[in-house]
């Protein structure tokens, strides 16, 4: 069995999709993305119809459409960071990130899609858009 394509340290398990690539992960780096084949032995009839239910909504997305990170994105983290009263270590720690992930978030360097959604749930804001 192969390790987790991500954190290499777990067997990978799973298919999950992580910001539109396929990757053979493990169980807990499988929440960073939508899991696309679980194990065989672990799937129920269930879970075999709701992995599909979000499979059905994304087909139905005009094949135009795609998800992109606001350009001003690093004002509205760090606006939204301190309207909270939070440091960038807090938050950091609330996040289970580094702090220099937040730095660069709010210097507007560099955020993906699972950072900026993540970045949204935690502090309430509006990162992404649709074009």
């Amino acid at each position: 069995m192969k390790d987790c394509e991500i954190c290499g340290s777990a067997p990978a398990t799973i298919k999950a999709s992580i910001d539109r690539v396929i990757l053979q992960v493990c169980q807990s780096c499988s929440s960073a993305g939508k899991i696309l084949e679980a194990p065989l032995e672990k799937k129920s009839k269930i879970s075999m119809i709701a992995q599909m239910i979000p499979q059905i909504e994304i087909e139905k997305k005009t094949p135009s459409s795609e998800e992109l990170v606001v350009a001003d994105f690093g004002k509205i983290i760090s606006l939204a960071r301190q309207k909270t009263g939070m440091k960038q270590g807090e938050l950091a720690s609330k996040m289970n990130e580094k702090i220099a992930v937040i730095h660069a978030a709010e210097q507007g360097k560099r955020l993906d899609l699972a950072l900026a959604r993540k970045f949204e749930k935690f502090l309430g804001v509006r990162l992404t858009e649709i074009q």
